[in-house]
């Protein structure tokens, strides 16, 4: 995947027509369309927000049920009960494929993928196409790959941006040394406890390996038993998690909730320094932060090991697919798939589109062109490792394993091995 292509057109034919040809019954009794999705609070208002004028117009009702557990919660309606959502965002495409080869979700109807396709390019189209059908389509993308700070502070302490991994290492000694935790982190996600923790391996192995290595790993072709990756989740202890080094200690890194897992950054005095997170991360921080160099908050890429190289990017995205071909159902797909259904929360900020052609400067807020522009730049580009992976890996033991193994409750000889065992199976 080159890079999550970012912006895009409108549709030429509108997701409305779907739901208005071929069955005579849709839209007459307004029919029901049930969406789930990882989204809460604003995050599920700003989501909303994008479909609710239209499918009132379109005589559709939309029922929106967001969760915190949304990985577990999916896959018990899904594999438990038996009784899926209409359509459902997914962050984890390991996830979609694990229910496409089950039979749980069904194939984008050929009507809305000649829609979809005029609005997202062949690259961003094929994180939801397995063995060459097509079962969904991003409809919002996120950079894992960002370090937050506060310039003020940065500033004041005499600090400068890290330019390669060596200068982020002597940086970290530094802020150690005024006697600052250099790092906040905070891990606990309920049954999702762990990602963040993943995504800090999978950067460290990208930078350290490369591309290629880093794929063989996602696919299985090299086992977490390999040295290079022993060496990556060695030295993210090293960084990170040693005494001093994270706000509160591996303790708080255990059982601070990963939305709340910024607050050290902004206390008085702060708690922390950097804070590496996602870019969906700003939407947690405290309202009204300016971004840039001379505002309340700004980041930088994890810098990459040679110095004068473009930091390669871990990036996610969710997958909105559906569960049942019904024409209601097929319409509210094709809306997700337009640059409307997304504006409200481009408007609101803390949204980057994978589409293929929105003006950045009119359509989003300044940070989210700010995440756009590292997209774009990037030369080495890669989707998030363990969502990527089989369901019973990326999104279960790996979760677990990792915050097993910060606890200290096992070696990483023993992660690798169950991990291991576990592919072979």
């Amino acid at each position: 995947m080159r890079r999550l292509a970012v912006a895009l057109s409108a549709l030429v034919v509108t997701a409305a027509s779907l739901a208005s040809c071929g069955d005579d019954d849709v839209a007459v009794d307004e029919p029901v369309v049930r969406i789930f999705a990882p989204y809460r609070g604003a995050e599920a208002d700003l989501f909303m927000a994008g479909l609710e004028d239209w499918a009132d117009a379109e005589g559709i009702d939309i029922r929106y049920t967001g969760s915190a557990d949304f990985v577990s919660d999916l896959e018990y309606q899904v594999f438990e009960v038996l009784s899926p959502p209409d359509i459902a965002l997914v962050p984890q495409p390991g996830v979609v494929e694990e229910m496409f080869r089950e039979g749980r979700v069904v194939a984008v109807p050929e009507t809305a993928e000649v829609l979809i396709s005029q609005n997202y390019d062949d690259e961003a189209l094929d994180l939801g196409r397995f063995d060459g059908t097509l079962v969904g389509f991003p409809y919002r993308a996120n950079v894992k790959s960002l370090v937050w700070y506060r310039p003020g502070i940065l500033t004041d302490l005499g600090l400068a941006i890290p330019g390669t991994m060596n200068e982020l290492r002597a940086l970290v000694e530094e802020i150690e040394a005024l006697g600052l935790a250099p790092w906040c982190l905070g891990i606990e996600a309920q049954r999702a406890t762990g990602w963040p923790g993943t995504d800090w391996v999978e950067d460290l192995i990208l930078r350290r390996e490369g591309p290629d290595v880093y794929a063989d790993w996602v696919n299985g072709v090299v086992p977490f038993r390999d040295e290079r990756i022993a060496d990556a989740f060695a030295e993210f202890r090293a960084l990170v998690l040693q005494p001093g080094r994270v706000a509160g200690g591996v303790s708080a890194v255990l059982s601070t909730n990963t939305q709340a897992s910024d607050d050290p950054l902004f206390t008085d005095p702060i708690g922390c320094v950097l804070f590496k997170q996602a870019s969906f991360a700003y939407g947690w921080m405290p309202p009204g932060l300016e971004l840039g160099p001379e505002g309340d908050i700004d980041f930088f890429v994890l810098p990459a090991v040679e110095p004068g190289v473009t930091p390669p990017v871990v990036a996610g995205a969710d997958l909105a697919v559906a569960f049942n071909d019904r024409p209601e159902v097929t319409a509210v797909l094709a809306r997700l798939a337009t640059p409307e259904a997304g504006q409200p929360w481009a408007e609101g900020g803390s949204y980057v589109s994978p589409r293929s052609s929105v003006d950045s400067a009119s359509y989003y807020q300044p940070v989210d062109r700010a995440i756009v522009d590292v997209i774009l730049e990037a030369e080495t580009l890669t989707f998030d490792g363990s969502d990527s992976m089989p369901a019973e890996i990326g999104t279960d033991l790996f979760w677990r394993g990792i915050t097993a193994w910060i606890s200290g409750q096992i070696t990483y000889d023993q992660l690798a091995a169950t991990l291991d065992q576990a592919r072979q199976n």
